[in-house]
C-alpha cells in the first residue's frame, strides 16, 4: 500500500503523532529537569538527555515494539 501526501498532509500527520507520544513525560525527560535542579549545566544536561533519549528510542522500538514511536521513526525518523 502506498500514498502519496503533500507537505501539509504530511505536517498533520507529524504533528498528531507528535500529540500522541508527547502525552505525559519520559524517563529522559525526567532527568533532564532532575539534572538541571540538581545544578548541572544545560549544556550537560542536554548531552545526557540525547543519550538517554536515543536509548530509549531504540527501546521502544526495538523491544518494546510500541507501533507509535514504529510508525513515527518510519515516517520521519526519531525524535533524538
Amino acid at each position: 500500500m502506498q500514498y502519496e501526501l503533500n507537505q501539509q498532509e504530511l505536517n498533520i500527520i507529524q504533528k498528531a503523532l507528535k500529540d500522541l507520544l508527547e502525552v505525559g513525560i519520559t524517563e529522559p525527560q525526567e532527568n533532564y529537569i532532575r539534572n538541571i535542579d540538581y545544578g548541572i549545566s544545560e549544556i550537560e544536561s542536554r548531552k545526557i538527555y540525547s543519550k538517554e533519549n536515543k536509548k530509549f528510542w531504540k527501546k521502544m522500538i526495538e523491544v518494546e515494539k510500541n507501533p507509535l514511536y514504529i510508525l513515527y521513526a518510519r515516517l520521519f525518523g526519531p525524535l533524538y
